[in-house]
């Protein structure tokens, strides 16, 4: 096709579009209509859905004295006046869930290049894809809440050279303009997922006759959680017929191939997302694992010709009997008089098999026999949960997760006096301040010495994108390979930071943030594993973002430390299935790695360990005038503090003590620590002092032997 793109005037693009097959009308300014521009500029467009116009309509519009003749702004009617074009429409620079969905139909493609098509980019940013629909499929017209729409039937997009709103026109993609490359056809598996992007998360089709409706049935389609294993053969059998039979009961004409096709495609979505494959392999679709056991589309379209085979039998005798009205469940044990049900003297109630499209029901006494929640590290870190450490860059989260981790992979019996129950390989997906992690390594290693080079402990430096499908399937992927090898599944997954993984999300938006988490229980529930975030905080001080994160955490754990101070404070902010509300002290010590250049690295080693590993508490006279200089400071109104924020105040404890008794900072912070604790009474309690300032701070309330 000769055009030429650069001194066309609107006829000529408009009779190149017409050439392609394309029902080309003109189109509003956004001068003339702020806010509905994106619009055909004729009073009754409608009229145009199913046939291409006229020549002389067309003629009246573009010919040489055409109507719009001097008109930039134009449009395509998609659908079947467009020889069955219709537009994928993707707000990349909106939702990352745009780009996600179009990555996974990028994956899916069977030969390469079954995508390549017409593209355009849009004024304000977006991109849209041209496709022609097979014989047999109506394309849907519909916006949909993950910033991927479609132009079907009836949809209208606009096209070069028209002029967005923000002042860029539309543009042609190098190299796949439509003078330069044909519409492809688009692939029946691209069809089926649009039918299922449409019900999932569609909204108005904006036709009549479209059908892609949302629907009331919930998305399960990329959860593993309660999807049907077994029993799938006879669950689908039973929906080919129900469909079948209802068929029969709204027309007794036997289907055409249109609408067998219709009953297939739909009755597939339905049971796709009730069924899940046994196979087990991450980034490969769960339609074609169960195609791949026998258990997919190609069973379904065999049970579909079989019913209908008997269409005229017993289809129509089963049509001709009204539908069985829905019973009620009635229990499985016979019935004693009165209506109560018999059950053996001491026998357990237990839950009843009520098939794959009812929720589990637990009874009490089914309830009480659940499994107690395990530990990862006593009484802190839940087995197989999720959980994040968060804190101001710079306070030594990164070092205590290493700890954590590394203390897991090399078997060691435990983490700060916690007991580690469970030991085994760790995998650490950190893409920041990975130049020094091995000086981090090293430091460990020396100050604890053990060595780490046999042990189980991965690190993954790449960035990951945790939004992306496409990423967490990788990385799901690779921990799977790497399980393979080892022959075991790893016990903890650490991501540091969650920011890094996150770009281009906003972390205070909830459906951002919901998505994430999604990730994280995909990779925590494929392979048994805790997951634990490394994250930010606010300004406020609390954990950065969306509250999405506090609630989806089985364990919070809040650090805090001063700048230029090597003490700092781990508080639990939340743990499930334990008290939380206590706080630790840590301390940040220099450990030389050894190498021939000196260099040295941080390790964060708990306060009351180092303390009663070294004995260094003072003698007891010394810490009976620490108590009596406290509790003057309590009569005087200014008491002492063990909180790190009142260092600029002058009553932080640990600080006072050094000053006054030349005891170090980290034996002070465990002897308050531990004055607050323990004893009966406690020697120590944290109270206001004056309900007029609120001023709060240490109180003697004990003495000591």
């Amino acid at each position: 096709m000769s055009f030429d793109p650069d001194f066309a005037d609107p006829t000529e693009w408009a009779k190149m579009y017409r050439e392609t097959g394309l029902q080309v009308v003109p189109a509003m300014k956004p001068s003339e209509n702020k806010t509905q521009w994106k619009r055909p500029a004729l009073p009754k467009w409608r009229e145009l859905e199913h046939e291409l116009a006229p020549d002389f309509t067309f003629e009246r519009w573009y010919g040489d004295n055409g109507e719009h003749a001097r008109r930039y702004n134009m449009g395509v009617i998609a659908g079947a006046c467009s020889s069955g074009v219709f537009v994928v429409d993707l707000d990349l620079h909106k939702n990352i869930r745009a780009q996600a969905w179009w990555d996974e139909m990028s994956h899916m493609q069977v030969s390469a290049g079954e995508l390549d098509t017409v593209e355009q980019e849009t004024g304000g940013g977006g991109v849209q894809l041209f496709f022609r629909a097979p014989l047999g499929w109506t394309p849907p017209t519909c916006k949909t809440s993950i910033g991927v729409d479609i132009r079907g039937q009836g949809g209208f997009a606009m096209l070069p050279p028209s002029m967005h709103e923000s002042g860029t026109p539309y543009r042609w993609k190098e190299g796949c303009e439509p003078w330069s490359l044909e519409i492809a056809p688009a692939p029946r598996w691209l069809c089926d997922q649009i039918t299922i992007l449409a019900q999932e998360h569609g909204g108005s089709t904006g036709t009549t006759n479209s059908p892609a409706q949302r629907t009331n049935t919930p998305s399960t389609t990329t959860d593993a959680f309660g999807r049907m294993i077994d029993g799938r053969e006879d669950y689908m059998a039973k929906m080919v017929w129900a469909r079948v039979v209802d068929e029969y009961r709204n027309c007794p004409i036997s289907p055409g191939q249109l609408e067998f096709d219709t009953m297939l495609r739909e009755t597939f979505v339905a049971y796709e997302r009730a069924a899940k494959s046994r196979i087990r392999e991450p980034g490969t679709p769960n339609h074609i694992l169960l195609e791949r056991e026998g258990r997919g589309v190609s069973l379904l379209r065999q049970k579909f010709q079989a019913a209908l085979a008997q269409w005229d039998g017993k289809v129509k005798d089963h049509a001709g009997s009204p539908p069985l009205p829905k019973q009620p469940l009635k229990p499985s044990l016979p019935l004693r008089e009165g209506g109560e049900a018999q059950q053996q003297q001491g026998e357990a109630a237990q839950p009843q098999d009520i098939g794959p499209s009812l929720y589990e029901l637990l009874s009490v006494t089914a309830i009480k026999n659940l499994p107690d929640p395990e530990w990862l590290i006593d009484g802190m870190v839940i087995d197989r949960g999720l959980g994040f450490v968060f804190g101001p860059p710079g306070c030594g989260k990164s070092f205590i997760t290493l700890g954590q981790a590394l203390s897991i992979a090399c078997g060691l019996e435990d983490w700060w006096g916690r007991k580690i129950a469970r030991k085994g390989p760790v995998i650490y997906i950190s893409s920041e301040g990975v130049g020094d992690i091995k000086f981090r390594l090293r430091a460990w290693e020396n100050h604890l010495g053990v060595r780490a080079d046999d042990a189980p402990f991965y690190l993954i430096r790449q960035t990951i994108n945790f939004m992306l499908d496409t990423d967490v399937n990788k990385l799901l992927l690779t921990i799977n390979t790497l399980c393979e090898q080892l022959g075991e599944l790893p016990v903890m997954i650490v991501v540091d930071t969650v920011s890094r993984v996150l770009p281009g999300a906003d972390e205070n938006l909830q459906k951002d943030m919901t998505l994430f988490i999604k990730a994280c229980d995909e990779v925590r529930e494929t392979f048994g594993a805790t997951v634990i975030g490394v994250h930010h905080t606010s300004r406020q001080g609390n954990m950065r973002g969306s509250t999405v994160f506090d609630g989806a955490g089985d364990f919070l754990f809040g650090i805090e430390r001063d700048e230029g101070d090597m003490i700092g404070t781990m508080t639990a902010k939340k743990i499930k299935a334990a008290q939380d509300g206590w706080k630790q002290s840590f301390e940040l010590v220099e450990v030389a790695v050894g190498d021939i250049k000196a260099t040295k690295s941080l390790v964060a080693i708990s306060c009351e360990q180092q303390a009663k590993k070294k004995d260094v508490w003072p003698p007891k006279d010394v810490c009976r005038k620490i108590l009596s200089e406290i509790s003057n400071a309590w009569n005087s109104g200014k008491p002492w503090s063990s909180m790190p924020q009142t260092k600029l105040k002058g009553r932080y404890a640990p600080d006072l003590i050094k000053a006054r008794f030349g005891v170090p900072p980290e034996v002070g912070a465990m002897m308050i620590e531990t004055w607050l604790k323990t004893g009966d009474p406690t020697v120590l309690s944290y109270d206001t002092v004056s309900k007029v300032t609120k001023m709060q701070g240490l109180k003697v309330t004990g003495s000591i032997e």
